[in-house]
């Protein structure tokens, strides 16, 4: 038996056989076949070839970029592949291809394309149903009708005696999220339901992985099953069915006639049916849950969405569009934009709304403890660990987690992060067991991750991984038309929080103050100087002295606007403006707390005070 390799790398395209049942593919000296990947000199991909044709690939742990084929990410243990199927090493690519040898004569023949359609050919068949399912998946809108026309496309297009699909009824309403269905049919329109090998079905729910056994009483593994035996399966297939991001169940299919297979073709074919449903069904979800979200969650209404600035129009449009779904959402934009605010409107407008929101800064958390406060530990696994604590992926389990800074995270860590998202388990440190959640991710930065990858600073399979949707959130100098209603939600915010009878007024001045400022701390900015001038007005409308430092550049006078060049003011003036801004400055910074001015001042809090009344930044009762 022979295994044909077709590879595509940094030195083009080329064709290779390798007579052998076990080799690796690689850019060490040691691999039996060579390839070109930049900045790799390891071993990458090991392949084995097992009696009957079955393939089965590993990549070697520890690798900079992700080895990933049709079903899937491939891990560093062995898993089936489908014949003539193409795998992806990093920028590489390798299609792999069984080939049967017979008196020495290779029995693979190449298949004219021109004649996939005509009737007769081998394929002509199971062809034509796949084309029908396609067709006929268009056009349903019932999920019950389109899993019995995939599951009927299964027993059509391959050796299969009886297929089920075991499904998450939130897949088909959202309100039953949590239970399952079980859709059953056998060979003659049989819809009663079976017995079905529970053990291949909880092996696809445990590692997410295809299980294929050709021959199961030839199995090491699948033959000692109590459920093979009693029922007399002879082969199965089982899969994940995967939508929009998320697990929604498993298909599966067996041959219960004594001496049938499912072989690698229809291994093939059950895999093109499963991700034709999959795709009906997360489209038909896409779909409803935009409708449901407008009559239910409102999300036009939602303070994160709300906006009068065509600059938000395409991230209020993607917000909407991208809540309902399970995929990975990567916001992009300065500081202080409101990433937060716009993670925390995508977990509101989604199905995991009433499950647990979880922000964590990435930049915020020490290296030495960041994977313990993600992954968590066990007792005594590190010097002060005195008791075991879950971590923020346990904790946001049925929720979702926000990694916001992710740039900011360490290389190191990046792959443990990378192995999370790609299996949803976490082993906590100082222990074995292995904990799965259920999470969706939401990552956010302020930094040129594409730079930051070409200076090895940040994982290339990482950030596709967390890019699988994008938003860009415009700065505040791009959605100036909001800045009023921006100013009005945080003088609310302060009424409550001062405890004030009604909230504040801004006067014509202050509003056009604010208008020239540059807001190079966008948002966040402007909510910081909002609610100290709220308090420095003491309940009454914010004017243009009550917005501190905010005047400093942009609102000052036009005669002490650049004192240095002004020869007509003397040398004491312009170090009282020089004062009076830096007093406007500290005060802002510290939100009106007079200590806390005066450390940044660097004077004692009396002398502080006194310079601020002496300025009129302080009203004397």
């Amino acid at each position: 038996m022979s295994v044909n390799l077709e590879i595509t790398d940094r030195d083009g395209l080329r064709t290779t056989t390798v007579d052998e049942t076990a080799f690796w593919i690689g850019c060490d000296t040691e691999s039996s076949v060579p390839i070109g990947i930049p900045d790799c000199a390891s071993r990458v991909l090991e392949v084995k070839v097992e009696k009957g044709g079955r393939i089965l690939i590993r990549a070697e742990a520890g690798l900079p970029f992700p080895v990933r084929c049709a079903t899937g990410n491939i891990g560093d243990r062995f898993d089936s592949l489908l014949d003539g199927d193409v795998v992806n090493l990093g920028p590489a690519m390798v299609k792999i291809r069984y080939v049967s040898v017979e008196d020495g004569a290779e029995v693979a023949e190449e298949l004219d394309l021109a004649a996939v359609q005509s009737p007769g050919t081998p394929i002509g068949s199971w062809y034509r149903t796949f084309m029908e399912v396609a067709d006929h998946l268009e056009g349903l809108k019932d999920p019950s009708e389109m899993i019995e026309t995939a599951l009927g496309a299964v027993l059509t297009a391959t050796s299969a005696d009886r297929v089920h699909l075991s499904l998450d009824r939130g897949a088909v309403e959202p309100s039953e999220a949590g239970q399952r269905a079980g859709y059953f049919l056998a060979r003659g329109d049989d819809r009663t339901p079976f017995r079905v090998s529970s053990s291949l079905i909880e092996r696809v729910r445990e590692g997410g992985r295809v299980v294929h056994v050709p021959v199961a009483s030839e199995d090491p593994v699948a033959s000692k099953f109590v459920s093979i035996r009693r029922e007399g399966i002879s082969s199965g297939i089982a899969l994940p069915i995967e939508a929009l991001g998320r697990r929604n169940g498993v298909l599966y299919a067996d041959c219960v006639r004594e001496g049938v297979v499912l072989s690698a073709e229809d291994l093939q074919r059950v895999v093109f049916i499963g991700r034709l449903l999959a795709s009906a069904l997360g489209n038909r979800d896409l779909v409803a849950g935009l409708v449901r979200a407008k009559p239910d969650a409102n999300s036009s209404e939602h303070p994160a969405l709300q906006s009068s600035s065509p600059g938000c129009a395409e991230m209020i449009e993607r917000v909407k569009l991208y809540a309902p779904t399970d995929y990975t959402v990567l916001l992009r934009g300065e500081t202080g934009v409101g990433k937060e605010v716009l993670a925390r409107a995508l977990h509101d407008l989604s199905r995991r709304s009433e499950k647990v929101f979880v922000p964590v800064n990435c930049a915020a958390i020490p290296e030495q403890l960041m994977e313990s406060m993600l992954f968590g530990h066990e007792k005594g696994a590190f010097t002060g660990a005195t008791q075991s604590r879950p971590g923020h992926f346990e904790e946001a389990h049925g929720g979702t987690l926000f990694l916001d800074e992710i740039g900011d995270m360490p290389i190191d860590l990046q792959a443990k992060i990378l192995r999370v998202l790609q299996d949803r388990v976490v082993t906590p440190l100082g222990s074995r067991r292995q904990v799965k959640v259920d999470v969706r991710i939401i990552a956010a930065t302020h930094q040129d991750l594409e730079q930051m990858i070409d200076e090895r600073r940040f994982r290339e399979d990482l950030y596709f991984r967390l890019n699988e949707l994008e938003i860009r959130l415009p700065s505040l100098r791009e959605r100036s038309e909001d800045l009023l209603m921006l100013c009005v939600r945080f003088l609310e915010e302060a009424a409550r929080e001062l405890n004030l009878d009604k909230v504040q007024d801004l006067t014509k001045d202050a509003v056009e103050a604010l208008q020239r400022r540059k807001w190079r701390g966008n948002i966040r900015e402007l909510r910081h100087l909002i609610k100290g001038a709220a308090l420095r007005a003491q309940g009454g409308p914010i004017r243009v002295e009550d917005l501190g430092s905010a005047s400093s550049q942009d609102l000052a006078e036009p005669a002490l606007a650049n004192p240095v060049k002004d020869s007509s003011s003397t040398w004491k003036e312009r170090l009282d403006h020089q004062e009076l801004l830096a007093l406007r400055e500290t005060l802002d910074k510290s939100q009106g707390n007079l200590t806390k001015g005066a450390e940044l001042f660097g004077v004692p809090r009396t002398t502080y005070r006194e310079k601020l009344v002496r300025h009129g930044l302080l009203k004397v009762d």
